[in-house]
């Protein structure tokens, strides 16, 4: 090791299994998240038809066994009784009003709760962005003019660093109202903070009107302006490092408005007893004309109907627990490993140690007559070739 070098650091995951040792935190609550994979697989997903966890069913099972019930009851009467020939209606206007009305609501709320879950997700990813640009810019941007930190100053930095995972972890706490310090993997990042010391955190929560994650981006932009005034970081840097800081209170803001903004009461209310009424006057509707068939066409009608309004329902707050929820939990456990193996290397890399690169050569004649054989009109062609 050269003397203008820094030493090597332990990876994070070593510094923060060290914090406390015999503290222990709050185990993570168990995610239902079922993992569904894009696959590129064309053929028909048939294992998907038979799948129960992590779908509609348990949630609508009850209310759909309930309306088909009483259309079997409605059927019996009827065919056995006749008890209502003389208010059935001969006309199936009403169920075409009906149906037409519902079918624009239950777009409009599936489309809006897919927007929020999209959101949700688009927002994550772009916060998952500035953290790693920040960590970047942390890690390998902040070092002294001599070539290598002071013991107190490299601490810091790898402080600073915990603020990180401090951040993707007590934003995920947050949307989901949970309001203790003491999760396992929060306070070891954060217990560097005097007030969030690991004496301090067990069994507390966060004192009302305080907002953890945005205390950790005024932690870190301290961090930046002593780093500045240190002359450890040149202003280019300190733009970055603070823009990326900014992001991510932009994020947050906007995790925020996703979460605290739910569709409006009065609106999915008015879908639910919009979808009651259609599939209450259904087999009133068509007892007449389908007798016995009534039954399985409403149970059919009520499962699509109550699904679809169920599946809005379950999405439109993306930050849950729910098995289609966003899995935070291992957005966040990625993170860390991303972290451990940046912060498990030194932390300036030489270009001197590159090895030798490829080369950019014309294609060899034995293979040009036979590349123009088969194409036409091309440009001018390279191949790449190891020396």
């Amino acid at each position: 090791m050269s003397a203008n070098q820094s030493p090597p650091p332990p990876s994070i995951s070593t510094l923060t299994l060290t914090l406390n040792p015999s503290n222990s935190f709050k185990q993570l609550r168990k995610h239902k998240f079922v993992s569904r994979a894009i696959s590129n697989h064309k053929g028909y997903a048939w294992n998907e038809l038979f799948v129960i966890a992590g779908t509609v069913i348990p949630a609508i099972a009850l209310p759909v066994l309930a309306v088909t019930a009483l259309s079997a009851v409605v059927v019996v009467l009827q065919l056995y009784t006749n008890v209502f020939k003389a208010w059935l209606p001969n006309s199936t206007v009403l169920m075409t009003v009906l149906a037409v009305v519902l079918g624009l609501l239950l777009v409009f709320r599936t489309n809006t709760a897919y927007e929020r879950y999209m959101d949700g997700r688009r927002l994550w990813g772009t916060a998952i962005t500035n953290l790693r640009n920040l960590a970047r810019l942390i890690w390998i941007g902040v070092h002294s003019k001599n070539g290598h930190l002071t013991p107190e100053e490299f601490n810091q930095k790898r402080c600073a660093m915990n603020l990180l995972m401090g951040f993707a972890a007590a934003a995920k706490h947050y949307l989901r109202d949970e309001d203790d310090l003491d999760f396992e993997d929060l306070a070891p990042f954060i217990s560097h903070i005097r007030e969030f010391s690991s004496e301090n955190v067990v069994g507390c929560k966060i004192t009302e009107g305080r907002v953890l994650p945005l205390d950790i981006t005024h932690q870190l932009g301290s961090y930046v302006a002593v780093c500045r005034a240190k002359e450890h970081i040149d202003l280019n840097i300190q733009n970055l490092m603070n823009s990326a800081i900014n992001a991510l209170v932009d994020c947050f803001t906007n995790f925020e408005r996703v979460r605290n903004t739910p569709v409006p009461l009065a609106y999915s209310s008015l879908l639910k007893q919009i979808v009651m009424i259609y599939l209450l006057a259904l087999p009133f509707q068509i007892v007449a004309q389908a007798n016995w068939v009534t039954i399985p066409i409403v149970f059919l009608g009520s499962f699509c109907l109550l699904g679809i309004e169920n599946i809005g329902s379950e999405i439109e707050n993306p930050f849950g627990y729910d098995a289609n929820d966003l899995p935070m939990d291992a957005f966040c456990e990625e993170f860390r490993c991303e972290m451990n193996a940046l912060t498990s290397r030194t932390t300036r890399v030489s270009c001197e140690e590159w090895s030798e690169a490829f080369a950019f050569t014309p294609i060899p004649e034995r293979y040009r007559s036979a590349k123009e054989g088969s194409s036409t009109g091309t440009a001018e062609e390279v191949e790449v070739v190891v020396k």
